[in-house]
């Protein structure tokens, strides 16, 4: 199979069309703290060996803080390489995660009303 880009999902979360397939090519069990630095290890080093740093194209997850400093973490890493990332833009915030976060908001203030 010919990959020409990556998509990589944290925590589980997936999204897939009829244009892309899905599948999983590495889990890890991330010793220590997990912070956005360490997961960027982890995520980083999945590309390394499977030949995929420049073929990134975006990363899915939740909005947890440590997500937001696992994608700068990569940008940094590829800008190292000359490998064009912008973790603004190739940040993809989970639907399904999302309608949760906004369904509890609207449940608090229909709860304190």
């Amino acid at each position: 199979m010919k990959v020409n880009s990556v998509s990589a999902c944290s925590d589980n979360q997936s999204f897939s069309n009829r244009f892309s397939e899905e599948i999983l090519i590495d889990f890890h069990e991330l010793p220590g703290e997990h912070s956005g630095d360490n997961m960027a290890d982890a995520v980083w080093g999945t590309l390394e060996k499977y030949g995929l740093v420049n073929r990134l194209l975006a990363l899915m997850m939740d909005n947890a803080t440590n997500n937001d400093t696992l994608t700068t973490a990569i940008e940094h890493k590829c800008h190292e390489r000359n490998i064009p990332f912008n973790a603004t833009h190739s940040c993809l915030r989970c639907m399904p995660h999302t309608v949760h976060l906004a369904v509890l908001k609207v449940c608090s203030c229909s709860i304190i009303s």
